[in-house]
């Protein structure tokens, strides 16, 4: 055998042992990971692609689905990676770790020896992606805050100014991606700072040469020769100091302190008064407008801020007084025109227990001299206010659920009754009014009108184009007169009213009520019907319209204290007990 074949012979065997052993290695390493892959701390190493996949995806289950932690100026955010269209894709991941069947050298090789930890892959939506960062940049974004000082009673308070946060939304996007998958450390967004305009040190030197100052001690705001004190604690609720442009400035909010301006300089204002209508002898007459010298409202404020900062004894502010005219003046008095009587009503009252006297005497001084302006609306429970003791009314007879029970208040409706008539020949618009239940024979029939606090109300509206006074004279009752109340509406008349009425129709019997309860009120009867009123609106005596008024009577039970005649009379318990001494 020469050279050349014993070579070819040892080159043949020498492949074949290659061979041999490049297959043997391929089939050790089939489609296996690499030995050292992991996949976020997850290993994979010398699994086969499913089992790699399956252990991908558990460990992958909690983690993926995770908010991605994200912080931004010292404060923590989160992205729902749904909301942002963010996933794993687990196929992908475990192609690039390197799972599946090649019989490329390098792959054998690595599979063999190698492997390293492999970022996963992520799929993303970029509409949902931006949407996330634009719905995150309204949660970081905020404006940089100047200090302010407040007051807490008379302790200065400093609250420093803050940095200003603007999310980069172009390199948002990549930060979110690059959390994504979240091991719930908070990763940083990129972002930059805006300063405030005035710093720490500002606040400070405020505090210091203004603030702690300010509350030393009270203020003496002169007015000529007169002063009065505004202490600390009164000024404090409304002085603030803002940073603004580089500076603390001092702010005074005297809208705030009006109230307490308004009592303390009753000693140095003389106050303008509005003109008005009130009845002097026979009828009423304009009393002027007066006008008034007040504290300069406009100037108050910088001379208060100017002395706060000031040492003891040099905290003096001097302001002017000026002439300020009535809000309503003594021409636009007259102009209302209230000179004649448009409606004039009466009504009488028996004496009774005299609880009438002082409700009803109650409620008339209350509604007289009630002056409306044209187009304001009259409202009894307005003028009159609740019925209770502190202001002025006692128990009387009120009618409730067809009966008549002891109430406060109770005969104010009889003011109502009189006020209603009144506006009713005024020829005012009647907006709101309601008749008694039962008909009371001293009232007007379908021609009255009843209140309770709050919810039933006597209202008309001044629809007379000029000014309307009400007026009201009261006559209180005795034992041997009756008592009367008198309501007279003064304006400019510009309708003749007259009154007419239907007959009493659908005519309804009271029935016998027998009652042996010990707080018994026995009734007389009265019957219900139903009645139209009319009133006629007429100029020059010619008619020009009609309005109606329909009321329904209830009909008033006849209650009779005391068994129904032949019910047995139920002996008490243990018998019937012998008299006394016996």
């Amino acid at each position: 055998m020469g050279r050349k074949q014993l070579a070819g012979i040892i080159a043949a065997a020498g492949f074949g042992v290659v061979v041999v052993a490049y297959g043997a290695a391929f089939a050790f390493a089939g489609d296996k990971v690499p030995g050292d892959t992991t996949v976020l701390g997850i290993p994979l190493g010398g699994l086969s692609k499913n089992d790699a996949k399956a252990k991908l995806e558990a460990g992958l289950k909690d983690r993926a689905g995770a908010p991605i932690a994200l912080t931004a100026g010292g404060s923590k955010f989160q992205v729902v990676p749904a909301d942002a269209g963010l996933s794993v894709d687990v196929d992908a991941t475990v192609a690039a770790a390197g799972a599946g069947r090649s019989l490329a050298p390098g792959r054998i090789l690595r599979a063999l020896s190698g492997g390293d930890a492999v970022e996963p892959v992520v799929t993303k939506d970029d509409g949902k992606l931006k949407a996330a960062v634009d719905k995150l940049a309204g949660q970081v974004n905020r404006p940089a805050t100047e200090g302010t000082i407040t007051f807490k009673g008379t302790r200065a308070v400093r609250h420093d100014s803050a940095d200003g946060l603007q999310l980069d939304t172009a390199k948002a996007p990549a930060a979110v991606l690059a959390a994504y998958p979240s091991n719930g450390e908070p990763k940083d967004l990129p972002v930059s700072v805006t300063k405030p305009k005035a710093g720490s040190e500002a606040i400070a030197k405020a505090m210091k040469e203004f603030a702690e100052p300010a509350m030393s001690g009270p203020v003496r705001l002169s007015v000529g020769s007169k002063s009065v004190d505004l202490t600390a604690a009164e000024l404090a609720p409304a002085l603030t100091l803002t940073a603004r442009e580089g500076e603390v400035i001092p702010a005074l909010n005297t809208k705030a302190l009006e109230p307490l301006f308004e009592q303390r300089f009753k000693s140095l204002e003389t106050l303008p008064k509005d003109a008005t209508v009130q009845i002097s002898g026979a009828g009423p007459k304009v009393v002027p407008a007066v006008d008034g010298m007040v504290v300069d409202r406009a100037k108050i404020g910088a001379a208060i801020l100017a002395a706060l900062p000031k040492p003891t004894g040099e905290r003096r502010a001097t302001v002017p007084l000026i002439a300020t005219k009535a809000k309503f003046t003594t021409e636009q008095a007259t102009a209302l025109g209230i000179t004649q009587r448009m409606g004039d009503f009466t009504t009488q009252f028996p004496h009774g227990t005299g609880y009438r006297n002082v409700n009803i005497g109650t409620a008339a001084a209350k509604i007289n001299g009630t002056l409306l302006k044209p187009g304001e609306t009259f409202s009894l429970n307005k003028v009159v206010g609740e019925r209770t003791k502190e202001n002025g009314f006692t128990e009387g007879n009120i009618i409730s659920g067809g009966k008549f029970v002891l109430d406060l208040g109770g005969g104010v409706s009889q003011s109502a009754t009189t006020t209603f008539n009144a506006a009713f020949f005024a020829g005012l618009k009647i907006l709101e009014h309601k008749a008694h239940s039962v008909y009371i024979d001293r009232y007007p029939v379908g021609r009255e009108a009843t209140v309770a606090w709050p919810s039933v109300d006597l209202k008309f509206l001044n629809d007379s184009g000029h000014g309307v006074l009400v007026q009201t004279i009261f006559k209180a009752s005795t034992p041997g007169t009756q008592g009367s109340i008198r309501v007279i509406v003064w304006g400019t008349k510009t309708w003749q009213i007259t009154a007419g009425q239907s007959e009493r129709t659908n005519y309804r019997s009271p029935s016998v009520v027998y009652n042996t309860a010990a707080d018994c009120r026995a009734q007389a009867p009265t019957a219900g019907f139903d009645i139209t009123v009319f009133r006629y609106f007429a100029k020059n005596g010619a008619r020009v319209k009609t309005e109606s008024f329909t009321t329904k009577y209830n009909a008033a039970d006849d209650i009779r204290c005391g068994p129904k005649p032949g019910t047995p009379v139920t002996p008490p318990p243990g018998g019937v007990k012998p008299p006394p001494g016996r």
